[in-house]
């Protein structure tokens, strides 16, 4: 398995964890009126969606979709690395400027992960092909 596909797999897991965490907090804390519910609720649905779901769908198909035979085996190393950095920085930045009610942070984070899932769709696209192709 790529190193890439390593890190954004264990990403991903990481945050399942920490977002299965605050999920579980929001049930039991739901019927209670406070003002941290819907700052928890934002980090939550972050950590899901954008921490969880996507690097775990995109680090399997960097290391699952049919390699190049003439060029680099997955494309450009210094991009996928550039777009792994991206989508931790949103991973981060997210939940945390959730948390903080701080909008334009939050809106960094979700900036940095659609750019980094952009660039690493970039890089697998010509990677989709036919079988036997």
């Amino acid at each position: 398995m790529p190193r890439i596909s390593v890190w954004l797999l264990r990403m991903s897991l990481f945050a399942l964890l920490t977002g299965a965490l605050l999920g579980a907090w929001l049930l039991g804390a739901e019927p209670w009126a406070s003002p941290w519910l819907p700052r928890i609720r934002a980090a939550h649905v972050h950590l899901m969606l954008f921490g969880w779901l996507m690097p775990f769908v995109l680090g399997t198909a960097y290391w699952i979709l049919p390699r190049h035979a003439q060029r680099e085996e997955r494309g450009s190393v210094p991009l996928a690395n550039g777009a792994t950095w991206l989508i931790a920085a949103g991973i981060l930045l997210g939940p945390c400027g959730a948390l903080a009610g701080s909008g334009i942070v939050a809106g960094g984070g979700l900036a940095c992960t659609i750019a980094g899932g952009g660039l690493f769709l970039r890089l697998l696209w010509p990677r989709v092909k036919a079988f036997g192709r």
